[in-house]
């Protein structure tokens, strides 16, 4: 489904230009709305709090029942119109058009010609070269609720010296119009997919074609042959390569049997599996 953008993020401030100019990221191209931290973890939008709201309901409906017992119903009944009062008000906030939420430094993320910036919340700005980043790490996962799609988990991890590095990432309900206040991590994204291409992709093949191996974390491919932890089989004897639905990359080999991988686990994942099906022609493709 098309997605229209008509999130408004705030322009890059003072910390946010210091840090891009010191990087050298050279001109600004646009902001998106889109979380970010220092974790690996999957980033996931804020829960409601809702136990606070069910106290304050049971204490509301509590008080004109003790005012009754206590004084009579000529206190009891006018205390009443306070939880209905505040369930009244509730409903009609409810049904009013929301308005976007005012953002914080850690839901968007600024676009350069050389990389990206993520504010921080004490006016602080870390830069991301692309030319810093030595790998990604993607993981997409579609949530179910009783067999019902409810969005998809998008997070992004950019590796700058091996290990640590800044994860981009949102949640997005695909199957639904685009609101002012939702997630452009789609969009930001295919950009983050694209640069890990330009960035890995023709060095790989490079390697390739000069006879070596390319490593992506414990699987290896080659021009003759995919190197797994059970051992090297050449393509001939592959029966499968499949990147499913739930996001598990599976190969099966002949003698050395079957392995699987999330494709989160893969570094430069698009990298890797553009290698496998111009290596193995029949590899399968379930989710893109």
């Amino acid at each position: 489904m098309e997605r229209i953008d008509r999130v408004t993020v705030p322009p890059p401030d003072e910390a946010a230009t210091r840090a891009a100019r010191e990087a050298g990221l050279g001109v600004y191209l646009r902001g998106f709305r889109a979380r970010h931290g220092d974790g690996a973890q999957e980033l996931r939008g804020r829960g409601r709090r809702c136990l606070p709201v069910l106290l304050l309901a049971a204490a509301g409906l509590a008080l004109p029942a003790l005012a009754t017992r206590w004084a009579g119903p000529w206190l009891g009944i006018p205390l009443l119109l306070v939880p209905f009062g505040a369930l009244g008000w509730f409903l009609w906030r409810s049904f009013r058009p929301p308005a976007p939420p005012p953002l914080l430094p850690g839901e968007y993320v600024y676009l350069y010609e050389r990389g990206l910036v993520c504010p921080g919340k004490a006016g602080e700005a870390r830069a991301v070269p692309w030319r810093s980043v030595t790998a990604m790490h993607q993981d997409v996962t579609r949530t179910y609720v009783n067999g019902g799609y409810t969005g998809t988990h998008y997070a992004y991890r950019l590796l700058t010296d091996g290990r640590t590095g800044v994860t981009v990432g949102g949640f997005l309900n695909e199957e639904v119009v685009a609101r002012p206040a939702d997630s452009q991590i789609r969009e930001l994204a295919q950009i983050v997919l694209d640069e890990t291409v330009r960035r890995a992709l023709q060095p790989a093949v490079t390697a390739l074609e000069a006879g070596e191996r390319v490593a992506f974390g414990e699987v290896a491919l080659a021009g003759e042959g995919i190197a797994l932890p059970s051992g090297t089989a050449p393509w001939e004897r592959v029966r499968g390569c499949e990147w499913r639905g739930d996001g598990l990359v599976v190969v099966r080999t002949a003698g050395a049997g079957r392995w699987a991988r999330e494709a989160k686990d893969i570094p430069d994942f698009p990298v890797f599996w553009t290698l496998v099906k111009e290596l193995f022609p029949q590899a399968r493709e379930f989710r893109r």
